[in-house]
């Protein structure tokens, strides 16, 4: 049986890589749930990513090594074919960080459910300041930025204005509950 592709999409600063990185060390021993693992051009590594340089990047998406590649915020994203094919043959659900942009084509070729990660603007632009990464004009535009999601999507949403365990236990239930169903 195909694995469940999920794919986790939200705003900037709405504490997506903090929720999957706690419901991965949650769901770490348990072999029906993978993490798959991104490709960014970024210079300063981050769970969940690998980083690689433009130029090799370039050559990837030249090769058809990515299943989907993206760009936001002068950064050039790709989610390797290999990714979606884990080796494990007990995987049911993977789990995918990706942008907005490229739901409709990966749910079109893929299928899967999405988990939209969200929270308040106050929240949203608090979590960015914090970070110290970008320009106040930046951020604003984050803030601006609006990218509808598709309608009648399957989809669970986490609003993470709270607690991040919260989020993460939300985020597990969920994970755990497409497993479990008929």
């Amino acid at each position: 049986m195909k694995p469940l592709l999920v794919l986790v999409v939200g705003p900037s600063g709405a504490g997506k890589d903090s929720v999957i990185r706690g419901a991965e060390a949650t769901l770490k021993n348990d072999p029906r749930f993978y993490f798959a693992r991104r490709m960014v051009t970024r210079n300063t590594p981050q769970a969940g990513e690998i980083n690689i340089s433009a130029e090799a990047f370039r050559q990837h998406t030249e090769s058809g090594y990515f299943a989907k590649t993206w760009d936001a915020h002068q950064l050039s994203y790709g989610l390797p074919r290999s990714e979606l094919q884990p080796q494990n043959a007990a995987v049911q659900i993977i789990i995918a960080n990706v942008s907005r942009t490229v739901l409709n084509d990966l749910l079109a070729e893929h299928g899967g459910h999405v988990l939209y990660i969200t929270a308040s603007p106050s929240e949203i632009r608090r979590r960015l300041e914090k970070r110290h990464r970008e320009s106040a004009a930046s951020i604003n535009d984050r803030l601006r930025r609006h990218i509808p999601l598709p309608e009648q999507l399957p989809m669970t949403t986490i609003r993470n204005d709270g607690l991040l365990e919260e989020a993460i236990k939300q985020c597990v239930h969920s994970l755990i509950g497409l497993v479990e169903r008929p």
